[in-house]
């Protein structure tokens, strides 16, 4: 069953519309993928031209798909995770097929790149997770680079990132 269309809006391709009714869906900053990445992988490959530096793609949606969206608590206190994905080392790898002694490197590619603007260390007794926090709909220059609050384009450091 669909929803009658609104006069002026348009039709949404294969079952973007139920997604959109079962709020099964999250936005994402189409720029990223098109100007964004492709330039953050071509300046890898020019340090490391055999790095596996298109992983930093699977590795951000797996992260922005474990986002914790409720600012309030069951209890309505203030939710502490808020804004923050926190999947597991190995959840992330069974997602992705990325190994886990690579996870560190992305991280710090897109840390340096303003896609992540915090990586906390959270513990839960002797239990250590990480939590991210990853820009959804950043500000994106023409040459694709982050642009940050000040207006300033992030232009990453890789030294002691690659190798």
């Amino acid at each position: 069953m669909t929803k009658q269309m609104v006069k002026g809006e348009k039709d949404l391709p294969h079952d973007k519309q139920q997604l959109m009714d079962a709020e099964g869906y999250e936005v994402y900053n189409r720029e990223l993928i098109r100007k964004v990445f492709p330039r953050i992988i071509a300046d890898v490959r020019k340090i490391k031209p055999k790095s596996k530096a298109g992983d930093i793609i699977p590795f951000y949606f797996a992260l922005l798909s474990y986002v914790d969206g409720n600012r309030y608590r069951a209890d309505e206190s203030l939710n502490r995770r808020f804004g923050y994905a926190f999947p597991s080392q190995d959840r992330i790898a069974e997602m992705t097929g990325i190994d886990r002694k690579r996870h560190k490197q992305l991280t710090r590619i897109l840390k340096a790149n303003g896609i992540l603007s915090e990586v906390r260390d959270y513990y839960e007794g002797t239990n250590r997770y990480l939590w991210y926090k990853p820009s959804f709909c950043p500000q994106i220059s023409e040459d694709g680079y982050i642009v940050n609050e000040d207006g300033e384009k992030v232009v990453p450091d890789y030294s002691g990132i690659i190798k």
